[in-house]
């Protein structure tokens, strides 16, 4: 995840639509699962054309292209993962998605993304228990990775335009979460939050969750 905000923050700072940066996890009843990464970038060649055709030809594009090769790489050598599944396709979109036996290797694969090396006693950032779901507020990481970038950006409110969201999809209902900007599907088996990157940069946007099910 480290190595996809540093490859993708200088291209989508360029673009005026929304684009959102995916998060999906779905949990089973044992507590497996999959959790799927993924963008739409399906405009990127309207911008690459508008800007001369061979802007981002062999240098950005070419990198978001291989991305999800790239990710999926990374991942591969995480015990306990399968079905790990990189797409990059022509309408734009870019993601990979694997299985997951429990949440202890959900955590070494998201420890991964991130280019962290997990210590003993630092925490998960997510933990599956019986009807419980446990999100670690990992914004203050993800800041340290974007302000990386504050000085390429020309135009601030382009951040209002590139949106992170996180989609948790639950074995049954929800019964509470305890993040008040979360959203819940018609059957309350789905739990969204959704934010900025100007907010993630900003304020104090809490992405955590505690959700009981």
């Amino acid at each position: 995840m480290k190595k996809m905000f540093i490859l993708l923050l200088p291209v989508l700072l360029l673009f005026s639509g929304c684009i959102e940066i995916v998060e999906e996890i779905t949990i089973n009843a044992d507590q497996s699962g999959t959790a799927s990464f993924y963008m739409d970038l399906g405009s990127l060649g309207s911008l690459a054309s508008s800007l001369g055709g061979n802007y981002l030809k062999g240098t950005m594009l070419d990198s978001l292209k291989k991305l999800p090769e790239m990710t999926a790489g990374i991942l591969k050598n995480i015990k306990g993962l399968s079905n790990i599944v990189p797409v990059t396709n022509k309408k734009g979109l870019y993601s990979v998605s694997f299985d997951f036996k429990n949440s202890k290797q959900l955590n070494a694969a998201l420890y991964k993304l991130f280019g962290v090396k997990k210590k003993f006693y630092e925490p998960n950032y997510i933990r599956v228990s019986n009807h419980k779901i446990r999100k670690k507020n990992y914004a203050p990481i993800l800041r340290l990775f974007i302000n990386k970038f504050k000085d390429k950006i020309s135009d601030v409110g382009l951040l209002k335009s590139i949106a992170y969201k996180s989609v948790i999809n639950l074995p049954s209902p929800a019964k509470r979460c305890s993040n008040k900007k979360a959203t819940f599907s018609t059957d309350k088996k789905t739990v969204e939050y959704k934010c900025t990157l100007e907010e993630l940069l900003t304020s104090g946007t809490n992405i955590g969750n505690k959700i009981k099910y």
